[in-house]
């Protein structure tokens, strides 16, 4: 199966877990701002905050206050922590549930989500910093072993930026799983 089947075959699934939230793929941030880099994200989750100076910031707070949405997150926060590991050379600080979802409150959407299966280490880093940046909660799915792995070096690299005071990027809210972990938690 290709990430893009891939992609079609889990949208349902995550508007159906989700409580039936707007579930769109390849969703643009900025469609309608032409003089607007608009990036586009593998599957993003509304409510979308779309409109100028009007951001879904109390939206999101209640859809975290909803006991199956909380526990679907909380779920794909632990496959993170795991993912991560404990590796000795780890500059990851993975701070509290409660924080990290909370962390991004100008978001464009509830959940942005990038799938990556076989992109350069250059693109990947701009899909999570785009995951992170527009959505509530940025999640990247790796769908195999070597992608997860990119995706721990560079949230080590940031982490390493940030600890000798460089100019770096707060991708705090980026939460990474694997293709099995995310089909197995909509098969749940």
């Amino acid at each position: 199966m290709t990430a893009k089947e891939f992609q079609d075959n889990i949208s349902p699934l995550i508007a159906e877990k989700l409580e039936n939230l707007e579930v769109i793929s390849e969703w643009r941030a900025f469609e309608n701002m032409p003089y607007q880099y608009s990036p586009r994200v593998d599957i993003a989750v509304g409510p979308f905050s779309v409109a100028p100076g009007r951001n879904r910031t109390a939206n999101y707070n209640q859809l975290l206050r909803n006991n199956n949405i909380e526990d679907f997150l909380r779920k794909i926060y632990d496959f993170h922590v795991e993912n991560i590991g404990d590796e000795w050379l780890n500059e990851i600080n993975i701070p509290e549930f409660d924080f990290l979802i909370r962390k991004n409150q100008n978001a464009r959407c509830f959940c942005a989500i990038e799938i990556e299966n076989t992109s350069t280490k250059k693109h990947i880093m701009g899909s999570m910093i785009n995951a992170a940046s527009l959505g509530r909660i940025g999640i990247g799915i790796a769908y195999n072993e070597s992608v997860k792995r990119t995706f721990v070096r560079i949230l080590n690299y940031l982490g390493f930026l940030k600890r000798v005071e460089k100019n770096t990027y707060d991708a705090t809210n980026f939460l990474i799983i694997t293709k099995e972990q995310i089909e197995s938690l909509l098969n749940e």
